[in-house]
Order: C-alpha cells, then sequence, then structure tokens
C-alpha cells in the first residue's frame, strides 16, 4: 500500500486568545524565516468583529521548539497577524470596532479594559483560536528541520504569494543570505534567546539614505545584486533568479546564525563600496529635509537600476582612479547632473534614452548602462575641467625594488629617525620591513623607488593612506 513516510506530526489544540497575551514569552510570532508585516486598523477590526460574532476564523500553525532540554517554544509559523491583534486588544491597543454595535451597543470604541465584567469574561473564557501544532521537527539549529517548517509557511502563504526574495529570506542555513540579512533588513533575529528583534542596530547607513521602501525586502534585493556584481567582478545577469541562484548556492549545513560570511572578500568590497556613497552623500541637504522628505532620503536615489549603475561607476572609480576628498565630492555633483538629465529625458539626448530603455537587469543591459554613465561622466568631467588621475596599474614593489628601497635606506625606518630614536632601535629586519608609498597608491602615488620609504610595521600602520 502506497504510503510515504510523514516529516512530522501534526496534532490539534484549541488556545484561548488571552493566552497569547498572558503568555505572550512562550509565542515566537515571527520566526526567523518570516517578514515583517503589519495588518492595518480595519483588517485587525474585521477579525474582532469575527471574534465577537463567533464566526469562523482559520486555523492557525504553530510548531513546537526545543531551545533547551527543558524548555520548548511555539513558534507562529501561519498566524502572525491574527496573535498579533489579539496582543493588542488585550494590551489596550486596539478598540473594538463601530460594527459590533448590532451585537450590543455598548461593544463599539471599548478596549478590553474598558469592557464590562460579563464581556471581559465572554473574551476570556470563550474566544479562542483552532491550532495545528507541528511536531518532529523541533530542533531550531537543524538545517532541514527549519527547511521543512519554513516549506510549510511558503505553501500557506498562496493566497498572498512571496516574491522572490522573502522566498530568499527563508533559506536560513545560506551563509550569503545572512549577511544580506544582517546589513540591509530592517530587523533581526537572536539565535541564542531563539526571539525576533524588531530593529537591526547593524543595517548599514546607505539604505536609509536611499529612496526606497523595504517592505517587500528591496533593500535585501539590493545588497544581494551587489555581491553578484562584486563575484563576477562587474557587470552580470542580475534578474530575480539568478538572485535565488546566489542564495542558494552559499547553503551550509553549519549555515544557521552563522556570520562567517562577512569576512568573504567579496562582502568587504559591497561594504566598503556602500561606505563610500554613504560618505559622499552624508551632508546632502536632502538628508536634514524629513519633514517634506520622509526620513530624509536622497530623492535621486530611487529606481534599482538608477542606483545599481551608480555603484558600477564608483566601482570602477575606487579601482582605478584616485578618489579624495575633492572627487567625491564632484562624484555626488555628477550624480545628481546624470539624474536630472535621466529625468528630462531630451529627445536628442541619445545616450540618457538608451540609458532609460535599458532599464532590465540582464548583463547585456546592465553593460550598456555602465558603459553610457562612465562615457558620460568623464565627459562631465572634462567640460568642469576636472583632473580624474589614474592609479599606477601595480600595487606592490617586486623583490628588486624592495631590495634597493632596504639598502637605500640603509635598512633604517624612516619614521623612528624623524623621531630621533637611536639607530640600534631603528634597524628594521629584512623580515620585518614594509616598503611604503610615500605618496599612497590610492592617492595616486606611483609604485617606484622614488614613492618609496622603508618603514617598521608599527609606523607602516599608523601611517595608513596618508601622504
Amino acid at each position: 500500500m502506497f504510503d510515504p513516510q510523514t516529516k512530522y506530526d501534526i496534532h490539534f489544540d484549541s488556545i484561548l486568545i488571552k493566552d497569547f497575551h498572558d503568555y505572550k514569552e512562550e509565542y515566537v510570532v515571527r520566526p526567523p524565516y518570516q517578514r515583517k508585516s503589519v495588518w492595518n486598523k480595519k483588517k485587525k477590526q474585521d477579525l474582532l468583529d469575527s471574534m465577537f460574532r463567533r464566526f469562523y476564523i482559520p486555523r492557525i500553525v504553530i510548531r513546537l521548539v526545543r531551545v533547551g532540554n527543558e524548555k520548548t517554544l511555539k513558534e507562529v509559523i501561519d498566524g502572525q497577524q491574527r496573535i498579533n491583534t489579539a496582543q493588542e486588544f488585550f494590551a489596550n491597543e486596539l478598540k473594538l470596532p463601530k460594527s459590533l454595535k448590532n451585537l450590543h451597543e455598548e461593544l463599539p470604541g471599548k478596549t478590553y479594559s474598558e469592557l464590562s465584567v460579563e464581556h471581559r469574561k465572554f473574551v476570556d473564557r470563550n474566544i479562542k483560536y483552532n491550532a495545528d501544532i507541528v511536531k518532529g521537527i523541533d530542533n531550531p539549529r537543524h538545517p532541514e528541520h527549519q527547511r521543512v517548517a519554513s516549506e510549510i509557511f511558503w505553501r500557506l502563504q498562496q493566497g498572498e504569494s512571496l516574491n522572490y526574495m522573502e522566498k530568499a529570506h527563508a533559506r536560513l542555513s545560506s551563509l550569503s543570505r545572512n549577511f544580506i540579512v544582517k546589513y540591509a533588513d530592517d530587523i533581526t533575529f537572536d539565535y541564542e534567546e531563539y526571539k525576533p528583534i524588531d530593529e537591526n542596530p547593524y543595517k548599514h547607513r546607505f539604505f536609509s539614505i536611499i529612496n526606497r521602501k523595504n517592505d517587500r525586502m528591496q533593500h535585501l534585493a539590493l545588497m544581494t545584486r551587489f555581491l553578484i556584481l562584486e563575484e563576477n567582478g562587474g557587470v552580470a545577469d542580475l534578474k530575480d533568479s539568478n538572485v535565488m541562484e546566489y542564495i542558494d548556492k552559499y547553503l551550509d549545513e553549519k549555515g544557521i546564525g552563522n556570520d562567517s560570511f562577512e569576512n568573504n572578500t567579496y562582502a568587504k568590497s559591497v561594504i566598503s563600496t556602500i561606505s563610500t556613497l554613504a560618505e559622499i552623500f552624508k551632508n546632502d541637504p536632502m538628508l536634514d529635509d524629513e519633514e517634506e522628505n520622509e526620513n530624509g532620503e536622497i530623492r535621486e536615489l530611487n529606481r534599482e537600476y538608477f542606483i545599481i549603475s551608480v555603484y558600477l561607476l564608483l566601482r570602477h572609480l575606487k579601482k582605478y582612479y584616485v578618489l579624495s576628498d575633492k572627487e567625491k565630492v564632484f562624484f555626488r555633483e555628477f550624480v545628481l547632473d546624470f539624474h536630472m538629465r535621466w529625468r528630462e529625458k531630451h529627445e536628442d539626448d541619445r545616450d540618457i534614452i538608451v540609458f532609460q530603455a535599458s532599464r532590465q537587469q540582464s548583463i547585456n543591459e546592465i553593460e550598456t548602462r555602465h558603459r553610457i554613465i562612465r562615457q558620460v561622466f568623464f565627459e562631465y568631467a572634462k567640460e568642469n575641467d576636472i583632473e580624474i588621475l589614474t592609479k599606477d596599474d601595480r600595487r606592490s614593489f617586486n623583490e628588486s625594488e624592495r631590495i634597493l628601497i632596504y639598502r637605500r635606506d640603509n635598512g633604517l625606518c624612516q619614521e623612528c629617525l624623524k623621531e630621533e630614536k637611536p639607530e640600534k632601535e631603528c634597524r628594521v629586519p629584512w623580515s620585518d620591513y614594509d616598503a611604503d608609498h610615500v605618496v599612497p597608491h590610492s592617492k595616486g602615488g606611483v609604485t617606484n623607488v622614488d614613492n618609496a620609504q622603508l618603514l617598521c610595521r608599527c609606523h607602516n600602520q599608523k601611517k595608513s593612506n596618508k601622504v
């Protein structure tokens, strides 16, 4: 007889809605694979109306999660908003709707504590949510248990389909997913305590200056696309399917709660570039205009394909050109000017017309946009008499140059000598010496013996990229 083995067991229960308030610490209302969503007031009051009339309310789904030898929590796979509504009502944060007037004239507009004793008894003892209790997949550190739980969640959302990024967000054992969520999401999750946290202290400043919402995880999608660009060394396909593939590429059986991806070269490059973007726009007057501009955002940084083009341009400049404070100010001026041209769309401005027509996320259209914005940038620099200096292609001194520098400086740290230390203290063994650019490579300094000096490790670290 055909009888596939089940992956979990389901038990049926009825839970008094007051329990969700009185024992709220027992419930994980937002698991790590779910987004935070909020019903509007009307939806909440419609639910309260149904509760008091004892109408049918769909079953909630709860998974038992074991977080210790003697402790389990009840994780809400489906029913987040129904439980939130009950909790708000018992906390006196939600009033009963006017629609209940024909049920009892004293009900409309009342909070829970304002109800009569008779009505409170009715609520406390009679209003329940029917629940399916899922057992047998209770290990929050087990990738397969978490995958099955998120699979149940996805299948229950068919009436309100999840987008590709919301599905990617549920890949809890993906190392790249963890990095993206840490630096691009509004909220986070404490795996040690196994509880949601409705704020994220790690969210990068860049996402607070762009004029894009994050209600459907748009910030996470953008961060993923940046990572794909870095891993491909520049332009790449950035379609929704590529985002999903990138998340799945870094699935790891020990990935749940694992933040090691931030040590990845590509992750560091993304953080570096978006940090530079945030720095470039930090003094923009729009960031201070919160009354007129919501949370103070750069209005020009609103369309994803435009932001990606700006990111690619800055990435290119950081890699091949000197980017001092003067160039950063000029970069901001260029972005604002280019955006103005892009929005005005003059019929004779062929570059902008092609740029706007190439708004999809295929590699060919991204390459077209990147080529156009680079060309326009250097034309704009020429028009404004701004010289963009190239970096020396070679960053490191070769062995022959290192020998010449060491012998020319007699094996002595040049900064130690300036501090008038005894020569004995200035001497640096060959194995410990650093050949330093006098004018840093990042500021256009060339890699040759004339622009080099011998430094001890300590002084080289202190000097960093200063002249």
